[in-house]
């Protein structure tokens, strides 16, 4: 399968994580690449998690997948959750890690939902780079509440497609 990626670190491999707690964060120019997938991993929950934490915590049931890549190519994503933030103004930040590195858009603090108790359906792309070496690697979601709110999410599910 050929996917058309925008990506803003398209084709580079971020080899630190961003040590940063949460933050909004401004995405660098956008540019574009073209990737062959052949292997596709998901997990899924329907599992309740909080926390008040602006800290980033890695998110538990179907928060990471781990992986083999069977040669050098592209790792992208998609994730898709039910979340909100039980304070008024307050806001849900995501990231997701490759290995420790973040993916983009998601690398210092994507505002992934508002406030609201509903925890409404919420969806985001990911690409963590077109280089990515072959291997064993881990991608993990992580979530922090912007202004110490009750951060919330439900029914969540994590695709990941690579090499």
């Amino acid at each position: 399968m050929v996917l058309n990626v925008l990506a803003a670190l398209a084709g580079v491999w971020i080899p630190e994580a961003h040590a940063a707690g949460p933050s909004l964060w401004l995405a660098p120019t956008i540019s574009s690449g073209t990737c062959t997938f052949r292997t596709t991993e998901i997990a899924a929950a329907d599992s309740f998690e909080e926390s008040s934490s602006t800290n980033f915590l890695n998110l538990k049931e179907a928060g990471s997948i781990a992986f083999r890549q069977a040669r050098i190519g592209c790792v992208a994503g998609l994730f898709s959750a039910n979340a909100g933030n039980g304070s008024a103004g307050d806001h849900v930040l995501l990231q997701v890690l490759l290995d420790g590195a973040p993916c983009a858009p998601l690398t210092g603090g994507y505002i992934f939902a508002n406030s609201g108790e509903d925890t409404s359906s919420h969806t985001v792309a990911f690409f963590c780079g077109a280089k990515i070496p072959a291997g064993n690697h881990t991608v993990q979601v992580r979530y922090a509440s912007g202004l110490g709110g009750k951060s919330s999410f439900f029914q969540r599910t994590l695709e990941i497609t690579h090499q």
